[in-house]
């Protein structure tokens, strides 16, 4: 199964515009709706950079990769996924607590656990469709 490596300028260009629109959203108001949706299609786009960077890191050498099985693949892109979001989110709190007044003019921050755990869930929902996507391109490869 040979697939196609993820390009890291594409990685940075998703990662660019993740950037931008956080600082539309906060421009425009965006995060002071009733209902905040646009950090949630932000941390499905993290989601989805976070997971191509892992795809990226498996195939840097040697095609390492291809001995691996869809299965495995995917897990693991959704393994590293979660575990970079939860880390943001520790980071996240720590900005909070530690710099409060820059934490809140820039909207990073999660004031509940409900609002960590759905951040969470919004990055493992971005994982999982790019480790679909790939699964799909490598399945029709054959």
């Amino acid at each position: 199964m040979i697939m196609q490596k993820p390009k890291l300028l594409h990685i940075a260009l998703l990662l660019i515009a993740m950037t931008a629109l956080h600082f539309i959203a906060n421009l425009t108001g965006l995060y002071e709706q009733p209902i905040i949706w646009i950090d949630k299609v932000l941390h499905i786009m993290a989601g989805m950079a976070i997971a191509m960077l892992w795809f990226w890191f498996l195939q840097r050498k040697d095609k390492l990769s291809d001995n691996i099985p869809k299965i495995i693949l995917a897990s693991s892109a959704v393994g590293f996924v979660l575990l970079i979001a939860f880390l943001w989110e520790v980071a996240e709190f720590a900005f909070w607590k530690g710099l409060p007044e820059y934490a809140n003019n820039l909207n990073l921050y999660s004031p509940t656990i409900f609002d960590v755990l759905s951040d969470i869930g919004s990055n493992l929902v971005g994982a999982i469709i790019f480790s679909i996507l790939v699964i799909r391109k490598i399945k029709d490869e054959y």
